[in-house]
């Protein structure tokens, strides 16, 4: 189910953020990502791209791969409109709101999938460890915050060097020594508590300034 986290007192011009959900999901750790970005002053909408396919209830799941034959379903054809659709809720509630694009894990590709080509909908994007193999740097068009872990085997800080020297927009990229994958899942054994928190400080700050 689609899920939203508002602000107290939230008004017209509250900033905003489409939260892309991750292979699990909207699960609890999704959930408490977009009370988060709302406690930080952000509207925030997590659209269920699941809806509809019979996937299993990420909480408490240990096993990745019961959600892989539906994380193979989501196609362009099925991601990009629930992503448009979010975005335009929240510009319905909010009218003058300014939207950023934000994800984690395959959320995190998602939302980078969409840092080029969609500077009419998103101001600014905040990424954490999405694979960097589908997006050319030079391509990126809104202002951009992404971390990532040292240890994480499928994105190597090689990779993230070369994305981030190609970047021509406002950016903040770290690379975490001593984090894996998934380092911002308190939900999980991956969880690695200073650099979730340093990052989150990072996004933030950079998304009060760019969104």
């Amino acid at each position: 189910m689609t899920y939203t986290a508002f602000p107290e007192n939230a008004g017209p011009a509250t900033p905003s953020v489409v939260l892309a959900m991750h292979v699990w999901g909207v699960d609890e750790n999704m959930r408490a990502c977009a009370r988060r970005f709302a406690d930080a002053g952000f509207a925030t909408v997590v659209p269920d791209i699941y809806e509809g396919m019979g996937a299993p209830n990420g909480d408490g799941e240990t096993d990745h791969t019961r959600f892989l034959p539906f994380a193979q379903k989501l196609t362009f054809e099925v991601v990009d409109p629930a992503i448009r659709a979010a975005a335009e809720l929240l510009r319905e509630r909010f009218p003058q709101t300014r939207v950023a694009i934000a994800g984690f894990c395959m959320g995190g590709i998602m939302a980078l999938r969409r840092t080029c080509g969609y500077s009419d909908i998103f101001s600014a994007a905040a990424i954490w460890y999405g694979g960097l193999s589908a997006v050319d740097g030079s391509r990126v068009d809104i202002p951009i915050v992404a971390s990532f872990g040292a240890d994480d085997k499928g994105i190597p800080p090689e990779s993230v060097q070369t994305f981030e020297q190609a970047l021509n927009v406002p950016h903040d990229i770290m690379v975490y020594p001593g984090a894996g994958h998934a380092f911002c899942d308190e939900t999980r054994s991956s969880y690695e508590p200073s650099a979730c928190e340093h990052s989150w400080a990072r996004a933030l700050a950079f998304l009060r300034q760019h969104v």
